[in-house]
C-alpha cells in the first residue's frame, strides 16, 4: 500500500467528516479526509496528472494561453455566455486552488496566477459569478458540462469501470417541500430519500451507481442516509470499488472520498455551483455508458442537463447512454411554457411551480426530459396517472408523504419506504424505480415517446412502475440493501 499524501488544502473538520464507528465489536476511525488520500495514492492519481492535462490542453487554453481569470472573469460581469472551454477552465482553476497534486501539475501553466491565497479567493469569486449567473439569467448546457468535465477529468481521484451500461443517479438539491400542517399552521415538510432509495432498488434488476455527499444544507444527504443503515463509503481502491458493483451491481461513492471540489461549499457553509457539478460529475469511467437519471431544481431546466450531457458526450469525458431529467411541480397539468426552454427561462411563474428536484408526489405533474443515445429527445409532462390507475392512486394520500423535515423522520420513514411497510410511500419510491426501469429499458423501444404531446407512452410506465412496486413489497429491495451494507463493510477501509 502506497504512503499516501494530503489532496485537499481544506480539510474537513468534526462530524460526520470524521466519525467513530463500531463494525464486529471494533471501534474504527474514519476521516474521509484520509480516505481521499488512501484512494488517490492506491489509485497513482498525481501521477496521472499530466496526461490528463495535456489531453485536456484546448480545453484549459482560457488558463494557459489567454489572460486566464481575468478573461472569464470580464466575460461573468459583462453578461456573456461562457464556452465549453472556459467553463472547463473554470473548473480546472478552482480545483486547482483545492487540490495540492492538481495545484503542482498546473504550476506555470495558468497565466497571471498569483500565490494560494489569491487564487482561492479569485476561484471562490468565479465560483460566485457562476452562481450569480445561474439565479440571475441561467446556466448554458455548455457551461454545466464544462464545469462536470473537469472536474471529473482532473479532480476526481476514482472513476469505476462497469461491463456495460450503468444507470446513475445525480440530484441537485433545493427542494422547496410542499406545506404540511402540524397543527400550529403550515410547516415546512420533506419527502424522504427517494433517489437513494430508487437506486437501491433498481439494483435489483441492473447496475447502478449513485454518487452523492453529506449534507450540508439539509437535514439528510445521500451518504447519511446510506451510511445510517451501516453501509461505508470509505473505499480505498478501484479493485474494491470494482468488487462491491460485481458483487451487488450497485455503487455509492462519496464526493468528499473522491475529489476536493466539495470541500469548499462544506467549509463556507452555503451553496456554490457544487450543486449543478455534482450531479453530472459521476465517478464512472469515461467510456463507461451512463444511463443519467438526474433531478433539478427551478434554476435549471431539465432540458440544459440534457444539453450537458450529450457534450459530455460528444467531448469524450463521459459516455452517456439513454437519459432523463426530471423535476416535480405544484401543478396538476404543466404550463406551456414548461417545455421550451427559453420560455422557461423567461418565465417567473413557471420557475415558481417546480418544488423538488424528484418526481412529483400525487396529484402533481412532473417535467422530464430525454435524451436517446446521445441525442436530446424533447421534454415531456408526466401525471401520476402515467404510473398507476386510478384505483391504484386511491392508495397514496398527498398527507402520508410529507414527513417533518427532521433527520430522525427522515431516516425513520427511509426504512418504512423501501421494506414496504408505508404502502403509500412504497407506491410513491415505485413511480421514481418505474421511470428509471422505463428510461433503461423501454425508452428505445418506436413509442415510447409522444413528442407532439409531450407524453410517454402509458402503458410502459405503468409496466415498469408495477415492476418497481413488485421489488419494493417483495422485500428484494430491503435485501439488495443488506447485500450493499456487507459488501462495502468487506471492502472498506483497506
Amino acid at each position: 500500500m502506497k504512503s499516501p499524501d494530503q489532496i485537499a488544502f481544506i480539510q474537513l473538520k468534526g462530524e460526520p467528516y470524521q466519525q467513530t464507528i463500531e463494525q464486529d465489536g471494533a471501534q474504527i476511525d474514519i476521516d474521509c479526509n484520509t480516505s481521499l488520500d488512501q484512494l488517490a495514492a492506491n489509485n497513482g492519481y498525481a501521477a496521472s496528472l499530466p496526461e490528463k492535462i495535456e489531453a485536456a490542453a484546448a480545453d484549459l487554453a482560457t488558463l494557459t494561453e489567454g489572460e486566464g481569470y481575468y478573461d472569464i472573469d470580464r466575460k461573468l460581469k459583462h453578461g456573456q455566455d461562457l464556452t465549453f472551454g472556459d467553463a472547463f477552465s473554470v473548473g480546472a482553476f478552482v480545483a486547482s486552488g483545492l487540490n495540492i497534486p492538481l495545484s503542482r501539475a498546473m504550476d506555470g501553466l495558468i497565466n497571471n496566477a498569483g500565490p494560494h491565497e489569491t487564487h482561492m479567493m479569485q476561484g471562490v469569486a468565479l465560483f460566485a459569478g457562476v452562481s450569480t449567473k445561474e439565479a440571475y439569467a441561467h446556466l448554458t448546457g455548455d457551461e454545466i458540462a464544462g464545469l462536470a468535465a473537469a472536474t471529473v477529468h482532473l479532480d476526481t481521484v476514482e472513476r469505476t469501470e462497469a461491463s456495460g451500461s450503468i444507470l446513475a443517479f445525480g440530484g441537485m438539491g433545493g427542494d422547496k417541500g410542499y406545506p404540511i400542517e402540524h397543527g400550529h399552521g403550515e410547516q415546512p415538510s420533506k419527502l424522504f430519500s427517494l433517489s437513494t432509495l430508487s437506486a437501491v432498488a433498481l439494483a435489483v434488476t441492473g447496475k447502478v451507481h449513485k454518487h452523492h455527499s453529506y449534507p450540508n444544507t439539509s437535514k439528510v444527504a445521500g451518504q447519511s442516509a446510506i451510511e445510517a443503515y451501516g453501509a461505508r463509503s470509505d473505499i480505498h481502491s478501484s479493485a474494491d470499488f470494482a468488487a462491491i458493483l460485481e458483487e451487488t451491481d450497485l455503487v455509492m461513492s462519496s464526493c468528499h472520498n473522491t475529489r476536493s471540489l466539495h470541500t469548499l461549499s462544506h467549509r463556507l457553509k452555503g451553496e456554490t455551483v457544487n450543486h449543478v457539478i455534482g450531479p453530472l460529475a459521476f465517478t464512472t469511467a469515461p467510456k463507461t455508458p451512463v444511463h443519467g437519471f438526474i433531478g433539478v431544481n427551478e434554476k435549471v431546466h431539465p432540458g440544459t442537463i440534457i444539453d450537458a450531457l450529450d457534450k459530455l458526450d460528444s467531448t469524450g469525458y463521459q459516455a452517456y447512454d439513454n437519459s432523463a431529467v426530471y423535476c416535480g411541480t405544484d401543478l396538476d397539468e404543466a404550463m406551456p411554457e414548461m417545455f421550451d426552454q427559453a420560455s422557461y427561462y423567461g418565465s417567473r411563474e413557471a420557475k415558481d411551480h417546480v418544488r423538488l428536484d424528484e418526481i412529483a408526489p400525487p396529484p402533481f405533474a412532473s417535467l422530464v426530459a430525454l435524451s436517446i443515445r446521445g441525442r436530446a429527445a424533447g421534454t415531456f409532462e408526466v401525471r401520476p396517472e402515467d404510473f398507476y390507475t386510478p384505483a391504484e392512486l386511491a392508495r397514496i394520500d398527498m398527507n402520508d408523504l410529507l414527513i417533518p423535515n427532521t433527520k430522525a423522520a427522515i431516516l425513520h420513514y427511509n426504512n418504512e419506504a423501501i421494506s414496504g411497510n408505508d404502502e403509500a410511500k412504497a407506491r410513491y419510491l415505485a413511480m421514481t424505480v418505474g421511470l428509471g426501469t422505463f428510461v433503461r429499458d423501454y425508452l428505445e423501444r418506436p413509442d415510447a415517446i409522444d413528442p407532439e404531446t409531450h407524453r410517454l407512452n402509458r402503458a410502459y410506465l405503468r409496466e415498469a412502475t408495477a415492476q418497481g412496486l413488485e421489488v419494493l413489497m417483495s422485500g428484494q429491495a430491503l435485501a439488495k440493501l443488506g447485500e450493499y451494507v456487507e459488501a462495502t463493510k468487506r471492502h472498506a477501509g483497506r
